[in-house]
């Protein structure tokens, strides 16, 4: 549903005045006019997007350098639904609704694509890139071998797959889907492990590194950290803000980012369920909104340092002292 410029506005204004927290440290306009999806490597070396003018484009975080320039067409700025990059960073891949591309990050040269069964909804690498799993409006999500070109398993829901996530080695995957569970999957045989259920669409799932911690975010109602391994829930995280667009977690587990749909990002405990710091960036322009949804969070090798991608462009830098 598209909702009226005037409610937009008042929309927009009054997450603008409730949201509070700190300011981020620094902001970089990645793209003028907004973008469709972004991601970040893991520690943020990398930034990848697909803006709403100029298509996908990969960034180094560092100095915002802009290093390649991709399409999935000739001539034709590709319009992302998604974006991952493998655990490594050394490889990426980025979808629109029927096609993908899986990306060197060293090169820039395109290593395979693919055009996919159903509308992509959202997208992970599996461990150093030589998978894809692919969450669909299909009510399925899919995991193939990306070099061989070779359908592995596809693990069924009863609703659209509009968020999944793998674990860094490979071995266990998420996904979140509108007939309101999320089900933690093995990889090697495509057997379901724990299925977590909620009152409503589960929008955004984030899973460790080891695959141990499982984060589930439904639509206004259960946000959570599960047990990967017994399936019981660990934590209720207790949000001020229940529109949440993205997650991630830290290498070591005990931290978790979040990404909201106004402008916020939020630092947790993952082991207490204690929110450890919040961050609120301005609009770019108040009186003219932007997507200001944060699509993608990612920690640093700083323990106290954070990126943030949002969707009005901009690359934000998140400290904490």
């Amino acid at each position: 549903m598209k909702l009226p410029h005037s409610i937009v506005l008042a929309l927009s204004l009054a997450c603008y005045s409730c949201s509070g927290g700190d300011a981020p440290t620094a902001s970089y306009e990645l793209a003028a006019q907004g973008i469709y999806a972004g991601a970040l490597s893991k520690n943020s070396e990398f930034s990848l997007i697909g803006s709403l003018n100029h298509g996908a484009s990969l960034w180094r975080t560092r100095d915002r350098e802009r290093l390649y320039n991709w399409s999935h067409q000739p001539g034709v700025y590709a319009e992302l639904v998604s974006a991952s990059f493998s655990a490594d960073g050394t490889r990426a891949v980025t979808t629109d609704p029927r096609t993908l591309v899986i990306w060197d990050t060293v090169s820039g040269e395109a290593m395979a694509y693919w055009t996919t069964p159903a509308v992509v909804l959202d997208v992970a690498l599996i461990s150093d890139g030589r998978e894809v799993f692919i969450g669909l409006q299909d009510h399925s999500a899919i995991l193939f071998d990306a070099e061989a070109g070779a359908h592995l398993h596809t693990f069924l829901h009863q609703g659209v797959v509009g968020s999944v996530a793998a674990s860094d080695d490979g071995l266990w995957a998420l996904t979140g889907s509108d007939d309101t569970t999320a089900v933690l999957w093995n990889l090697t045989d495509g057997s379901a492990v724990h299925t977590f259920t909620h009152s409503n669409p589960v929008r955004v799932v984030a899973l460790s590194a080891s695959g141990r911690s499982v984060f589930t975010a439904s639509h206004q109602q259960l946000v959570a950290i599960w047990d990967g391994a017994s399936g019981q829930r660990l934590q209720t995280l207790t949000t001020q803000n229940q529109g949440i667009t993205s997650a991630r977690f830290s290498s070591d587990e005990r931290l978790l980012l979040i990404g909201y749909v106004n402008r916020v990002v939020e630092l947790w405990d993952a082991t207490r369920g204690e929110r450890l710091h919040r961050w609120t960036t301005e609009a770019r322009n108040l009186w003219h909104p932007t997507g200001s949804a944060i699509l993608a969070v990612g920690f640093t090798h700083d323990p106290r340092s954070y990126y943030a991608l949002a969707g009005d462009g901009r690359l934000m830098l998140l400290n904490r002292s």
